[in-house]
């Protein structure tokens, strides 16, 4: 699809893959941000007087794509959100955040009420410059590590991208309003989604390839009716994610808030889901490190967690039991 920016999404996606696959020779956290800002990827969401291109959130999902497939083991999502949310209000900082010259993250989890207090879910933030903080208010800042605010490396699911706490006795720094946090977690939702398909299709991928390789009982194993079942299966997770990924972010989507909040929901169940069986397909090698199935799981759980897809999911079942929603429909008809 060709938009008015004379590009289309699909072009960033072989750049991305060839990104993604340098950085894994890459030995830092450091040198792999630099890799992708040196390519653009990190600046596609931030302003043109920011060094960014200014793209729609649309450009950024074939990148994360290929970052969830790759197993990109640095902080690119929050780099490109933080890029975008200071983007018209901290121009020097969005730029530097852009170019890759100030690494930051996010910790998804905890927020301050007040100047102190302790916060986790950071990924990567022991490689990191900065982190930003969300308050109870709704706001957020972003304080820079060593300056009031320590890193504690904590026990994590993913080993690759490893979460950290963060505890915080002065914070300073650039702040959000709540309505671009809002937002910033609006987007996040969808990116995280593009994660989670690139991850869930990999994982289907090398599912594939090894039951036509493989032979039991004389015959490969894609001949046998339950796999094909269950990678018929699992090829529709896939495309349900990519579709409702889609829907989105589409012009036409009604009420993009909802959602984005059901595309993440739904990826979190389909990924998950989708490398369970990729691992069940492979038998004992697929908890092997060299066969990454059982990275991408631990990869999808963690992307739950920072995202709290339990607590959206029970937000929606109140909402739905309640009838909320009904009226919520019968406002918009109106």
């Amino acid at each position: 699809m060709t938009t008015e920016y004379d590009l289309s999404p699909e072009d960033f996606a072989d750049t991305a893959k060839a990104v993604v696959n340098a950085c894994a020779e890459a030995g830092t956290t450091a040198d792999r941000i630099a890799l992708l800002a040196d390519a653009g990827l990190t600046g596609i969401l931030a302003g043109d007087s920011c060094g960014g291109m200014g793209l729609p959130v649309d450009f950024a999902v074939p990148v994360l794509h290929a970052a969830g497939a790759g197993m990109l083991a640095a902080p690119l999502l929050e780099t490109m959100l933080l890029a975008r949310a200071f983007s018209g209000t901290q121009d020097d900082l969005a730029t530097a955040i852009a170019i890759g010259h100030t690494k930051v993250t996010i910790a998804w989890n905890g927020e301050l009420d007040g100047a102190a207090g302790t916060v986790d879910r950071a990924p990567l933030a022991e490689d990191c410059d900065a982190v930003l903080v969300f308050r109870r208010d709704g706001s957020a800042i972003l304080v820079t590590l060593g300056a009031g605010a320590e890193v504690m490396a904590e026990d994590t699911l993913d080993l690759e991208r490893p979460e950290a706490r963060v505890v915080i006795t002065a914070a300073e720094g650039p702040e959000l309003s709540a309505e671009t946090v809002t937002e910033l977690q609006r987007i996040a939702q969808i990116l995280r989604s593009a994660l989670i398909l690139g991850a869930a299709e990999d994982s289907l991928e090398r599912a594939c390839e090894y039951a036509q390789d493989r032979r039991q009982f004389g015959k490969t194993l894609v001949s046998y009716q339950a796999i094909q079942h269950h990678l018929a299966r699992q090829c529709l997770a896939v495309e349900t994610i990519r579709n409702s990924i889609a829907r989105s972010l589409s012009p036409h989507c009604e009420m993009p808030v909802d959602a984005a909040r059901a595309t993440f929901i739904g990826a979190t169940g389909l990924g998950a889901k989708t490398a369970e069986t990729a691992i069940q397909i492979f038998g004992g090698m697929g908890y092997t490190w060299d066969v990454p199935l059982h990275r991408h799981l631990r990869f999808v759980r963690t992307l739950a967690a920072q995202g709290k897809a339990a607590e959206l999911l029970d937000s929606v079942a109140q909402q739905l039991l309640s009838g909320d929603n009904i009226k919520k429909e019968l406002q918009r008809a109106s």
